[in-house]
């Protein structure tokens, strides 16, 4: 499983979760990235970058040096659409939607890439096992290069996307996965509620979001 997690803050906080549960990991690079590879859970751990292009770039790059990966998952965190989800919640997405690749002039259907299915019903029934202090939901994510900080602007978002959440990289990651023919799923933990001072909300609630995160990503790592 290659975990690719957008900026240095999310990566340093997985980086530390995994640590912790897994053991050290060894260093290395695949082509160009430095990864950090946790042997018994079969877990590739790897920062993509700020942006969907950016992202997407690493990831494919990832991918093409890592011929074994069986899934992709972007791990990070996002904001939410929709007052039922709260900071601290995860969302795993159903679909990943780009939201922002038609202008509105245009008013078509944003392009949709669907998360696995298999692996959505792996964790699903996993997560429902499970005792945690914070709520998993199962929805699209939506994805775009911009930041959500007003009402109805996230609102918009909601009603043409259906997503509870919302961030940036998601899509570059999903077109990678789908070109190499590799499952994807983005996982997010809300740090904001995507309206107001949402960097301040962001940067105060990484660690622990990213905590949540960790705990769902490692529900689908190999025993």
């Amino acid at each position: 499983m290659l975990v690719v997690a957008p900026i240095t803050a999310e990566f340093e906080a997985l980086a530390g979760a995994f640590d912790e549960r897994w053991g050290l990991p060894m260093l290395r690079a695949a082509g160009r990235i430095p990864v950090r590879e946790y042997t018994a859970p079969a877990v590739v751990l790897a920062e993509g970058g700020f942006g969907k292009v950016q992202y997407g770039v690493t990831t494919q790059h990832l991918l093409d040096h890592l011929p074994d990966v069986d899934l992709v998952v972007c791990a990070g965190v996002a904001g939410a659409l929709a007052d039922s989800v709260g900071v601290g919640d995860v969302v795993v997405g159903t679909a990943t939607v780009e939201h922002d690749f038609y202008s509105e002039v245009l008013r078509r259907v944003p392009p949709r890439i669907d998360g696995s299915g298999e692996h959505l019903t792996m964790l699903a029934g996993t997560v429902a096992e499970a005792d945690a202090p914070f709520r998993v939901h199962f929805a699209p994510i939506a994805s775009g290069d911009e930041g959500i900080s007003d009402r109805e602007r996230k609102e918009d978002i909601r009603a043409r996307t259906e997503a509870l959440a919302v961030a940036f990289e998601g899509a570059g990651g999903a077109r990678s996965a789908l070109f190499s023919g590799v499952p994807f799923l983005e996982v997010r933990g809300i740090s904001d509620m995507a309206e107001g001072d949402i960097l301040t909300e962001l940067e105060a609630n990484l660690p622990d979001v990213m905590q949540n995160v960790a705990a769902v990503v490692a529900r689908l790592a190999a025993p």
